[in-house]
């Protein structure tokens, strides 16, 4: 009897070792996977946001220096370019921007990226709130013919202002695969269904046609003779 009482007080043992184990191994699971969304969630915006406050919370920051800082970010996917700017027109606003002290840029030399980001850096006395309403009535996220940024942030850190329009992810999808087996009886260029006319193209066809046009030549020029 003592001897079936310990085996069963064992095997109560094991279960509940066992039971404990896969929940934390659960735990570790879910904590992980939590983590990996979480990162991959922050977008192209919300990562220079963060970089703009840590470096205009230095001491000797100025709006070039902030936006030189940016511009060597390991989220740049582009050659970029840092450059001082003026009052009045600024691309990604369909209106003059004025009112800062100082400004400078920081966007792709390639303008066809949609991504553009300016440091600017107002008067002590200046209405910052008043100055951000004004970025963001005038901001046009198409201001890119050819493209447009997907979202658009105004940070403000004392008298610096960062605004940034972006895409969510500089990330591209592979196009090798997609195209394969889609140019015979597929779709190119919004055509759908088989090729025909000129797209087409068969050289033996053509070397057929072009034999029939000679016959038919010489068989009108014997009845005209």
């Amino acid at each position: 009897m003592k001897k079936v009482i310990a085996i069963v007080l064992a095997l109560v043992v094991v279960i509940g070792l066992v039971a404990c184990a896969t929940v934390a191994g659960n735990d570790e699971t879910t904590t992980l996977a939590d983590e990996t969304t979480t990162a991959a969630d922050v977008t192209v915006a919300a990562t220079f946001v963060e970089a703009f406050k840590a470096e205009a919370a230095k001491e000797d920051a100025t709006a070039n220096t902030i936006a030189t800082a940016l511009s060597t970010n390991e989220v740049v996917a582009f050659m970029p370019m840092v450059q001082d700017m003026e009052e009045g027109y600024l691309a990604g606003f369909d209106a003059d921007i004025t009112g800062f002290a100082s400004c400078t840029a920081f966007m792709p030399m390639i303008g066809t990226i949609p991504f553009v980001s300016y440091v600017f850096e107002l008067a002590e006395d200046a209405d910052a709130d008043a100055f951000v309403t004004t970025l963001k009535d005038n901001a046009n996220l198409r201001w890119n013919i050819c493209t447009a940024a997907e979202e658009m942030l105004v940070e403000t850190v004392g008298n610096f202002v960062f605004f940034i329009m972006a895409p969510l992810s500089f990330e591209q999808e592979p196009v090798g695969d997609e195209l394969e087996g889609e140019v015979e009886g597929g779709d190119i260029g919004g055509m759908e269904g088989e090729l025909d006319g000129p797209a087409a193209f068969d050289p033996d066809a053509e070397t057929v046609a072009d034999e029939t046009v000679a016959e038919d030549t010489t068989a009108e020029e014997t009845t005209v003779a």
